[in-house]
């Protein structure tokens, strides 16, 4: 008989989600419609951490957590935009934007890309 996954219960933004154990924040926050940005995280690849895009407040937590890498854990209580946050995200997106033009003359993409509108 093969093992049964354990059913646990996320508050997102107020909203209650219901969730396999073992499931990160961002995937139980994508299954939810629940928007945290992203820029390197793939579906189809396991998760390098490396844009730091997906920081969310967990309550009871001290500092950003990576949702992308996070376990979410029973009855845990997740924020995902706060003034703190936003200025977190904000400082990465300049870092980005330093070596990055409005008008790309590389990516197909160029005045329609994830890193242009975030």
């Amino acid at each position: 008989m093969g093992k049964q996954k354990k059913n646990i219960t996320v508050t997102i933004d107020a909203i209650e989600c219901k969730a396999l154990y073992g499931q990160t924040i961002l995937q139980i926050a994508r299954a939810n419609d629940i928007y945290i940005p992203t820029m390197c995280y793939l579906t189809k690849v396991e998760p390098i951490a490396s844009c730091r895009m997906c920081v969310v407040d967990v309550e009871g937590v001290d500092g950003m957590i990576l949702s992308c890498q996070a376990k979410a854990t029973d009855g845990a209580v997740i924020h995902t935009s706060n003034a703190n946050i936003e200025r977190e995200r904000t400082n990465i997106i300049k870092l980005y934007d330093v070596n990055h033009p409005l008008e790309c003359g590389v990516c197909d993409k160029s005045g329609e890309c994830d890193l242009q509108n975030k």
